[in-house]
């Protein structure tokens, strides 16, 4: 219980102290010790909790509960005044009628529901925990240094506020261990409604009149969610008297209104995982600095939503619930990772391959069946490695080029060696033969085709396939021989390379691990939630040859290359540039003797796939996916 105690409570410390203080070495000193203390913890709490599931009822601390509910009214009360004073309307309504709600709740019937056990450790929560305290305790420690250059790359009107940066990182923290240990439903939202808090605040962070704006419709739009989480808890516990996910995961028979307030839960995963058509908030939440970007991409924010949604996964499948989530998630796979090939801006990439990936992750929960959520929770591993770093790598590649666009990254091989390495790492891991995402992209359809959902399959085949093209082009951009000549004086230092290269390791030890990873937390989870022995895995033991085989190319491709490049034995030539090289490997001779400037560059195809041509429309078709499904949800609870 004290490893508990110290994941949640720990990071409020911190997060007081450097909100109190402006001294940069005092506040590098506070972020680096927490960061470190919070990914041990991490650990501890990983080792001592693994065999087996622990409750831990919080009855006798009733003061906690009171304390919690004063805060969310405090919270509500701020956001009604940050609505009304910003003209944000539906935002005011959003938090007054979820005020209103739970007040009612609280004070009338939930008083008399009892909840035996308040925390909760499984397998799953164990690597949440771990995600958030390693990845999220990394991030923060690669924001010590990242910040020291931000400003002088990106002014604020108000002026340096790297305490606050840090502050609200490590509440955001705090709020997710809080999270994904909750089995009591009402303290899971309230530390629901603190992330959505933190990330207005990281994403309204550079005080500009974009940022500001972004943030507010981050804002709205989980808040928006936030009230369906509430009314979903309200209805489930005024129907069977409950306020707990275990008791709630036992029910067997499904009325019209279980089924209602799950669906209200699971749209709210909607909104926090920034599905279609929620998902302009995360989008926007690329004005905020790279650190905050990765923290909400990869750990915190979005695993959010794909965590609730895998917590509820048992009872979607088959009914109408899980097949509007399933089709709302798929159609997201398919659809950003089509956009995502019309981005040249890093950062707009990371995010749709987020959307995308995250997409993937809630139609595998949503299947519902043992293979899917065995794909659905690999995926998240995987991810959450491989995206942070690649958001890391790219915010000191654009420190380093004064650019995040992918052209300006031509041949940045030849100007720095270990942002290259760090960028093909993330890139390999998120698509390329036998990293993680790979594995699971091939399980998650195997678990598909099994269940007969050929329009899925369909979705997710065509899906998969778009990803192979935007990935290549990014990677055949940075070795690319052909060197910028304008580029900065930065230089990574310790703060960010620590990070970058436990990243960059973890990226490749997962993908040896992943058989460990299975076999002693993905299975014994769902072992837990089924109550029956599940597959050994969802990959046959030819699948499994072939991922072995797969494997030793990583070994393989060294052993050939290193040899070859160190002996020099391959011999250095003028790049072809159809026409005679100028000498330069920039420009060449053309007809007539003239010289030309040689231009390389990708195809975005934004006329068939820009955000224009299809980012509304397909907002439009998942919104009517939701309000017919909220229609039948209706239907169900009136019959």
């Amino acid at each position: 219980m004290a490893a508990l105690a110290f994941l949640i409570l720990f990071p409020l410390i911190p997060s007081s102290l450097l909100f109190c203080t402006r001294n940069e070495k005092f506040g590098a000193f506070v972020v680096r010790f927490s960061s470190v203390s919070i990914a041990a913890a991490s650990i501890y709490l990983s080792f001592r909790f693994f065999n087996g599931v622990f409750l831990f009822g919080l009855s006798e601390y009733e003061f906690l509960n009171m304390l919690m509910l004063g805060v969310e009214i405090l919270i509500g009360v701020y956001i009604v005044v940050l609505g009304v004073k910003h003209r944000r309307f539906p935002l005011v309504c959003f938090a007054v009628v979820q005020m209103c709600v739970l007040l009612g709740f609280e004070f009338g019937s939930g008083k008399h529901i009892d909840v035996v056990g308040t925390l909760m450790v499984d397998k799953l929560s164990i690597i949440m925990v771990l995600i958030v305290g390693i990845i999220g305790g990394l991030i923060c420690l690669y924001s010590v240094e990242y910040m020291k250059d931000h400003h002088k790359y990106h002014p604020s009107p108000q002026g340096d506020r790297k305490n606050v940066f840090f502050s609200v990182l490590f509440l955001f923290l705090s709020a997710m261990f809080g999270l994904v240990l909750s089995n009591h439903l009402l303290w899971m939202l309230f530390f629901w409604e603190i992330t959505s808090l933190c990330s207005f605040w990281l994403i309204g962070y550079p005080q500009t009149e974009e940022a500001r704006k972004n943030a507010f419709y981050a804002l709205t739009i989980n808040v928006g969610g936030g009230l369906a989480f509430a009314v979903g808890i309200v209805l489930i516990a005024l129907h069977y008297g409950i306020l707990d996910f275990d008791t709630l995961l036992s029910i067997q028979r499904h009325s019209g209104v279980l089924l209602l307030g799950v669906f209200l839960m699971a749209l709210a995963g909607l909104t926090k995982s920034a599905q279609l058509p929620f998902s302009r908030w995360l989008l926007g939440a690329m004005v905020a600095p790279t650190p905050s970007s990765a923290m909400l991409h990869s750990s915190t924010m979005v695993k959010a939503g794909v965590y609730l949604i895998i917590r509820l996964s048992p009872m979607l499948g088959d009914n109408y619930i899980g097949i509007v989530v399933t089709l709302v998630g798929s159609f997201t796979f398919l659809t950003t990772a089509m956009i995502a090939i019309s981005q040249s801006d890093a950062k707009k990439i990371l995010a749709y391959s987020t959307l995308s990936n995250l997409g993937l992750i809630i139609t595998c929960a949503a299947i519902g069946t043992q293979e899917s959520l065995w794909a659905a929770v690999m995926l998240i591993i995987f991810h959450a490695i491989a995206k942070s770093l690649l958001f890391l790598a790219v915010g000191s590649t654009e420190h380093k080029l004064g650019s995040r666009n992918v052209e300006d990254m031509d041949g940045l091989l030849n100007i720095s060696g270990q942002l290259t390495m760090y960028l093909i790492i993330g890139i390999a891991g998120m698509f390329l033969a036998p990293f993680g995402m790979l594995i699971s992209k091939w399980a998650a359809m195997k678990a598909f085709v099994d269940s007969g959902n050929v329009l899925i399959v369909l979705m997710v085949a065509f899906g998969s396939s778009v990803t192979l093209f935007f990935w290549t082009k990014w990677m055949g951009k940075l070795v690319e021989n052909y060197s910028k000549t304008k580029v900065t004086d930065y230089e990574m230092r310790g703060d960010e390379l620590i990070p970058l290269n436990l990243l960059s390791f973890m990226v490749v030890v997962a993908c040896f691990c992943y058989p460990l990873i299975s076999s002693y937390a993905i299975i014994p989870y769902l072992k837990d939630i089924y109550f029956a022995f599940p597959v050994a895995a969802p990959l046959n033991r030819l699948d499994m040859t072939i991922t072995r085989f797969m494997m030793v190319i990583i070994f393989i491709l060294p052993l050939v290359l290193i040899p070859i490049y160190r002996w020099n034995k391959v011999k250095s030539v003028s790049v072809y540039l159809a026409g005679q090289n100028a000498g330069d490997n920039k420009s060449f001779y053309g007809s007539a003797g003239k010289t030309q400037t040689v231009e390389h560059a990708n195809w975005y195809m934004k006329k068939y796939f820009g955000e224009k041509t299809l980012l509304k429309k397909c907002m439009l078709l998942s919104a009517v996916m939701l309000v017919i499904g909220f229609y039948i949800a209706l239907e169900g609870l009136l019959v």
